[in-house]
């Protein structure tokens, strides 16, 4: 009889051995050192649609269609869906198994005859002492999220290219009527150099020159045509169609410039970005890896039941019936220090995912301050193109006047008309460049989340700041600074630290 009690006292020894080797409840480490706002913020309001800015019903057509037809948003939203899935198999550990089983046995001579019989139920059930089931479903929890991410960050990406193509459309089909302009006038100034040459007021190289202008024009279409066909594969592309499907009628002129939104701080503005989010995430998905390592050094206690009967003969099969319950424990004693080893690789992960982290703010703010300070630059570009526009409009009608008057040459006259067939096509180039760098604007601020309902939802799930769970750290600023509260009051995770 002593024998027993002995085994107990052994296993409640090691239990709370076990128990005192636990970590220190969660460190909270300090809030991220963050710019305190971005170099510029406008006036006006920033649209989670962003696209609407452009105040474009066939622009807010195609990026809907695009979002929804898309063949990698599709791929990546089934993949959402699985690790949706998988939250229920991970959640799925922590409730007991029930299993049938019944088998009956014949001699082979006599198939008909049935000499044995049994038929039962069992059970088994791993009771979750120190959190692992738990920091196993919570594990598959973040990597949907993770996987969530990855689905927003497509769509921002799906969404930023159909609006490109459809400015570089826009601009293409601008400089066809410019061009097209351009041509008209050329010729038109051609025939006169071809009168006046006939009359002996020119050179006929002024008529060869003017005929290489044309030609020159001329290539210009020619890339205009190319560059067309080019935007056109790009938005069928992004619609997931065939271009001979796409019969899209896009505007001949640019859009104007939207107001530059209010952009506020930056952990606000950000916070929603689909890298930062993916970021924070990996870590969750760390610190899950790192409980789950904890808890594999502790022991396991697993319940199993089995309720059965078995008899001889099928008639008697139910009349006597028999069950148990066994409880086992296994505990790791001798492993060379395997378990030991992994921890502290996760440890070092997950502070390797805590550089990653602030590396990843501190990249999402100097990309948007990047985006601000070239939408100035090429705003006065703009301007200034335009102004040197209207000066080479006067010179080259006064040249013209000159030159018909036999006051100058014609090569003065040259140079005028290359000086605004070359500026007006740089000003088209500037504004595309300019609207450009406003998508890219948008894409840097934007959370990738286009449900409204769903974009409540993710941002009750991340707080604006949190705490992570860093289960036998060292200092706290030795680690990364992190952005909330979060796990330093969440009493599970208190407990499951302490064991």
């Amino acid at each position: 009889m002593k024998l027993p009690f002995l085994l107990i006292a052994l296993v409640l020894a090691i239990f709370v051995s076990a128990c005192a080797q636990q970590p220190q409840p969660p460190n909270t480490l300090e809030d991220l050192n963050l710019s305190p706002s971005f170099v510029n913020s406008g006036t006006g309001q920033f649209n989670e649609r962003w696209w609407q800015s452009f105040n474009d019903d066939t622009l807010s057509t195609i990026v809907e269609q695009a979002l929804s037809q898309n063949l990698t948003l599709k791929a990546n939203d089934m993949l959402t869906k699985i690790a949706l899935l998988g939250v229920d198999v991970a959640g799925s550990s922590a409730y007991p198994t029930i299993s049938l089983n019944a088998n009956a046995g014949s001699d082979i001579s006599k198939l008909s005859k049935i000499d044995s019989a049994s038929i039962g139920l069992s059970s088994a059930w791993e009771i979750d002492l120190w959190g692992q089931l738990a920091a196993v479903e919570q594990k598959a929890v973040w990597e949907h999220h993770n996987q969530q991410s990855i689905y927003r960050a497509k769509a921002n990406l799906v969404s930023s290219g159909v609006v490109s193509a459809w400015l570089g459309q826009s601009s293409e089909l601008e400089k066809y009527s410019v061009l097209s302009n351009q041509y008209r006038r050329t010729e038109i100034a051609l025939k006169v150099i071809t009168r006046r040459f006939a009359m002996g007021k020119n050179s006929v190289t002024d008529i060869w020159q003017q005929q290489k202008l044309l030609k020159s024009i001329e290539v210009q279409q020619a890339k205009n045509q190319a560059n067309l066909v080019f935007y056109k594969q790009k938005l069928a592309l992004w619609l997931g169609i065939t271009t001979e499907e796409l019969t899209l009628e896009n505007k001949q002129s640019l859009p104007n410039l939207p107001q530059l939104p209010t952009l506020g701080v930056p952990l606000d503005a950000l916070r929603l970005r689909p890298d930062i989010q993916q970021a924070y995430s990996k870590i969750k998905v760390a610190n899950e890896d790192l409980a789950i390592a904890i808890a594999d050094q502790l022991p396991r206690l697993t319940l199993r039941a089995n309720y059965s009967t078995s008899k001889a003969t099928s008639r008697d099969l139910f009349d006597d019936w028999a069950g148990n319950l066994i409880a086992s424990i296994a505990l790791p004693i001798l492993d060379a220090g395997k378990r030991a080893s992994i921890v502290k690789q996760r440890q070092l992960s997950t502070q390797a995912l805590f550089a990653k982290y602030k590396e990843t703010w501190l990249a999402a703010i100097n990309e948007v301050n990047k985006a601000i300070t070239s939408e100035v630059h090429l705003l006065e570009v703009v301007k200034n193109l335009e102004m040197q526009l209207d000066l080479a409009q006067k010179t080259e009608h006064l040249t013209t006047v000159k030159y018909l008057n036999g006051k100058t040459n014609y090569i003065n006259l040259l140079k005028a008309q290359e000086s605004i067939l070359s500026l007006e096509l740089q000003l088209i180039d500037s504004r595309r460049s300019l609207l450009f760098n406003r998508v890219l604007l948008y894409r840097e601020l934007s959370h990738g989340n286009f449900d409204k309902s769903q974009f409540k939802t993710a941002k009750q799930m991340i707080p604006s700041r949190c705490t992570v769970d860093c289960r036998q750290a060292t200092k706290p600023n030795q680690l990364l600074p992190t952005i909330a509260k979060e796990l330093a009051n969440n009493t599970q995770l208190k407990n499951r630290a302490h064991g």
